[in-house]
């Protein structure tokens, strides 16, 4: 079987809080991060995970210096990702994040596929409070999404995989690829959540994730933490000693 071949794209550079990012560390810190979108391919299919940010995030941006500070906000890296001459047969979406649906409008009648339990939680929040405001255009898309209800396969060699622990509609993707199986999952954000062994900050359910964790261990040989400036595959030798498979 031919296998997968995983392109990350950078899209937009920001920083976080670090008790956003850690559970309960990093105060005082600002942890640098990256938005991606990433390309898989595989025998003339093309898979798109995540779209990034909608064209203008203006208004976006100021909400979020509002909250966090003068150095927080995104910033473009490069060209936009409608622009980049990428034509998916299918789009997976790890979340329903800003980062993730801001581009869904862009690749009209494209299938999406997308978490049962997200696509319920926008038609009836499990918690109004948290609910993403998500733009009228990507809500039309959601309307027409693929749902997946625990695990998929939509393709030979991908596994879709709902995570929540992060967001209702937060998921995890594992590609098959000639060095083995990579997971790319919305809760973990950056290396030393894996590293470390320590949970992301802004988790719905930390508890959660520790057996999020433990069942990526069992499925993946490596994983992409999906905001790190550095995404290459985190070997699984790499993790902490916590996330012993199950």
């Amino acid at each position: 079987m031919t296998h997968w071949t995983i392109e990350p794209l950078p899209l937009h550079s920001f920083v976080a809080p670090g008790p956003e990012v850690l559970f309960q560390r990093g105060f005082g810190e600002m942890i640098d991060m990256v938005i991606y979108a990433f390309v898989l391919r595989r025998e003339g299919v093309t898979v798109l995970v995540d779209t990034g940010l909608p064209a203008d995030y203006t208004a976006l941006n100021a909400a979020i210096r509002s909250r966090k500070g003068p150095r927080a906000g995104f910033h473009q890296s490069g060209s936009r990702l409608v622009e980049r001459a990428i034509a998916p047969h299918a789009i997976v979406l790890t979340s329903f994040g800003p980062y993730a649906v801001g581009g869904l409008a862009e690749f009209p009648r494209v299938p999406v596929h997308a978490s049962a339990r997200g696509l319920a939680d926008l038609a009836m929040p499990e918690e109004p409070a948290l609910l993403h405001p998500i733009p009228a255009a990507a809500r039309h898309v959601l309307a027409e999404a693929v749902p997946f209800n625990g695990e998929s396969a939509p393709f030979p060699g991908l596994k879709l995989i709902e995570t929540g622990v992060h967001h209702p509609a937060s998921a995890a993707i594992v590609v098959e690829t000639e060095a083995g199986r990579v997971a790319i999952a919305d809760p973990v954000f950056i290396r030393r959540n894996v590293i470390d062994g320590t949970a992301l900050g802004a988790a719905e359910h930390a508890a959660g994730w520790h057996g999020m964790m433990r069942r990526l261990a069992s499925c993946a040989d490596s994983i992409i933490p999906i905001h790190d400036p550095d995404p290459t595959p985190l070997r699984r030798d790499l993790w902490h000693s916590s996330f012993e498979a199950v």
